[in-house]
């Protein structure tokens, strides 16, 4: 149950953005109630912290704060991961937030009202949830601090990175730079459903920016 008593069983599928519209995000993404068939696969679940921000930068506007991490593979993800057999998806996914980054569920927790959508791994017989929690500027800035002193710095987590969620003048630099990442799983999908479905960037604007990712690599690095 959400926090407004809404069950998530009940939850249709999130809107798809038409530049998500692809056979890799339409066949994976599945709602709640579909992920209950896959009793015999392994649970997963990630979160996306991210903060409103008014803050204006020397390369663009920030529009908000949306952290990721750099993990211990060289990839781009989120902060989550396996659940225990025994463990409830949100209490797992809360301890796991508390070993990679330093959450402190006496601060904040993840909760159902947070859940945005899952999906299913045949390869791998996993069911991935994910989250998307919403939190102050003032209280980022202090997650960003614990993380270095989080149990799994160093080990699991490398270090956590803002994403820029600007464009600047070469075309280039910024987003769709940041696009060209190695992403784990679907995480770089999770990223642009985040941005859509939290108002951060618009449909366009993600599209653009997907765009220019894939067609100015070669861009100039201009200032």
């Amino acid at each position: 149950m959400t926090e407004e008593g809404k069950d998530v069983r009940d939850l249709p599928l999130p809107e798809i953005p038409r530049c998500l519209q692809i056979r890799t995000v339409t066949k994976s993404l599945i709602s709640y109630a579909d992920s209950l068939k896959y009793s015999t696969y392994r649970l997963a679940a990630h979160a996306c912290i991210w903060a409103p921000t008014e803050s204006v930068s020397l390369f663009g506007d920030l529009r908000a704060l949306v952290m990721m991490h750099l993990r211990f593979d060289g990839t781009f993800g989120f902060p989550g991961g396996l659940i225990e057999s025994e463990e409830d998806i949100v209490n797992g996914l809360n301890r796991e937030m508390a070993e990679e980054i330093g959450w402190d569920t006496e601060v904040q927790s993840v909760t159902w009202k947070d859940y945005h959508s899952s999906q299913v791994d045949h390869d791998k017989n996993l069911v991935l949830h994910f989250f998307i929690t919403k939190i102050p500027e003032s209280q980022y800035a202090d997650l960003e601090k614990k993380c270095l002193l989080a149990p799994e710095y160093g080990n699991e987590v490398f270090g956590t990175v803002r994403v820029p969620l600007y464009t600047m003048a070469n075309l280039y630099s910024g987003l769709p730079a940041f696009l060209n990442n190695k992403f784990v799983g679907t995480a770089k999908q999770q990223l642009l459903l985040t941005l859509f479905h939290m108002k951060i960037m618009t449909e366009e604007e993600i599209g653009d920016a997907m765009y220019k990712s894939q067609n100015l690599k070669l861009a100039p690095n201009r200032f």
